[in-house]
């Protein structure tokens, strides 16, 4: 509820800030844009989005508040001409200044989303901190479905992004980012892959970009050697099994302590070199027992090895099935070897580029072992905080 409510000053915040003043007369004569869909439908591009609807207080007449929100749809040869129409059918000024997200839809992503980059780059209204993402399905389907917790789609997604962002689960790529990978040209990027499942809105995991045109998406549960090169903070969970019992999984949160990344070059060959110190914390076992020394050393090499074979098959799946840099190599080579890279097409050699990951990991609290120790089991967002 006061999530909610926070919403709703924000955008009343700014809906004042539009007029000057507290003259609501104006404040509820403008189409105050929550979230934007981008999609191709045939020969048409499809502009649709979220308005919140601000009306009058009924106990005063100098509090503006926001009822709901309603959906918009038009269509156009072109985003001026689409526009043209969306303006056509709103019956106040739009004001894009809160805008949340933007969605692209899965036609418009295949065919290229560098055109509606540049135009958000060049257009004033909009924050370049605006989150981007693509989706499954068309961008009204999500816009139609019913939330039951916030007034608007655009809300739900952006506030599932940004939690998992920082939960160090998800990436949250801005604008202003894609905009300065798209100008570097060598390189890819992934944006958020959400869909309709089960009647709610899901993040699904990453859809890749090569060119800003989508050639795949990467499931979810196989996001996590992405995150743990990409992520500001990963803090992902490894499920170990027992050596000593099949059936006894141990579940660890590991933190990244220190995270490396530097190129080589030396006779013509380029190596890219991935150091990580971890921290591991152990949550619970299925089977509670106690866990000598020499077994925790044992369990920081098979979670070390774990998480480098995610590293690896996730660079691997870059290089072989996408050949697409989104982790961004290239701008590490370029600032080590800047003449170098003046020299080569890195696009063409990426695939290969040979690519060393050494994953280092500390288990640090030994006490849990103990079943007859008192255990206090961390929750995923204080981890880190130790």
């Amino acid at each position: 509820m006061i999530k909610k409510v926070s919403k709703l000053l924000i955008i009343c915040i700014f809906s004042i800030c539009l007029t000057s003043c507290w003259d609501y007369e104006d404040v509820d004569k403008r189409s105050i844009v929550i979230s934007i869909g981008i999609d191709q439908v045939k020969e048409n591009v499809q502009f649709s989005g979220e308005i919140a609807k601000v009306t009058p207080s009924s106990e005063t007449k100098e509090k503006p508040q926001v009822a709901n929100v309603y959906n918009l749809v038009s269509y156009g040869k072109t985003f001026e001409e689409a526009r043209i129409h969306y303006d056509a059918i709103n019956p106040f000024p739009v004001f894009s200044g809160v805008t949340r997200v933007v969605v692209f839809g899965q036609n418009f992503a295949n065919k290229g989303i560098e055109p509606y980059l540049n135009r958000i780059g060049h257009i004033y209204d909009y924050r370049k901190t605006l989150l981007a993402v693509v989706s499954r399905e068309k961008p009204p389907e999500l816009f139609n479905v019913k939330i039951e917790k916030d007034i608007a789609a655009g809300f739900l997604i952006e506030d599932t992004i940004s939690n998992l962002d920082k939960r160090g689960k998800a990436l949250y790529p801005t604008f202003g980012e894609l905009l300065s990978n798209i100008a570097l040209e060598e390189v890819g990027y992934v944006l958020p892959y959400v869909g309709i499942e089960k009647g709610a809105i899901t993040y699904l995991g990453l859809a890749v970009m090569k060119n800003s045109k989508m050639i795949g998406e990467i499931d979810i549960v196989d996001t996590d050697g992405i995150l743990y090169i990409l992520a500001k903070n990963p803090r992902l969970v490894e499920a170990i099994h027992d050596p000593k019992n099949k059936e006894n999984i141990f579940s660890f949160l590991t933190n990244i302590k220190k995270r490396k990344i530097k190129t080589n070059y030396k006779d013509g060959k380029i190596s890219i070199n991935i150091d990580l110190d971890l921290q591991a914390i152990l949550r619970y076992q299925y089977y509670s027992r106690s866990i000598s020394e020499q077994e925790i050393k044992g369990l920081e090499k098979i979670i070390s090895q774990k998480v480098k074979h995610d590293i690896i098959s996730a660079v691997k799946k870059a290089q072989n099935e996408f050949e697409c840099d989104y982790f961004g190599f290239a701008k590490y080579f370029r600032a080590d070897y800047p003449k170098v890279y003046e020299k080569i097409k890195w696009r063409d050699i990426f695939k290969n580029v040979h690519v060393n990951v050494y994953v280092k990991t500390k288990i640090t609290n030994h006490n849990l072992v103990d079943p007859n120790a008192k255990k206090k089991y961390l929750k995923d967002e204080e981890y880190g905080k130790k």
